[in-house]
């Protein structure tokens, strides 16, 4: 027997959840489980990927662009000399898709905390630079 996909409502219509878009949740809650509040190097997403998701390398590259450029739950923050790039977690990005798709979710990952957290860091950057 297969399983069905799950279903959530959105504008009262009932919509279809991608596994893909299931498992990228899933990474960046890990992301957020092992830490990594506001930034995390590529090579650590990556071998979250091949842990979590699976190691081929096609795969690898599909859920880094998933998560980089079709959701944009990953901004390029730096990269450093040795070409590890760095992202920032996008909290907002988050927010709306999961707050869209996936209610449950955005209570379990608890990013109005990761929110206040990265406003007052951009705060004490800014004034730093004044």
């Amino acid at each position: 027997m297969e399983k069905e996909a799950p279903k959530t409502r959105i504008k009262g219509e009932l919509q279809m959840i991608s596994r893909a878009f299931r498992k990228c949740v899933e990474l960046v809650e890990e992301m957020l489980g092992r830490g990594y509040r506001l930034q995390i190097p590529s090579t650590e997403v990556e071998r979250l990927i091949k842990i979590g998701v699976g190691a081929d390398k096609r795969t690898v590259q599909k859920y880094m662009r998933m998560l980089t450029e079709d959701l944009g739950f990953l901004k390029t923050a730096a990269k450093n000399p040795l070409g590890v790039v760095i992202y920032r977690i996008d909290v907002e990005a988050i927010e709306q898709f999961v707050g869209e798709h996936l209610k449950d979710k955005l209570r379990q990952l608890k990013l109005s905390d990761i929110r206040l957290e990265q406003n007052s860091i951009e705060e004490e950057v800014k004034t730093e630079k004044i």
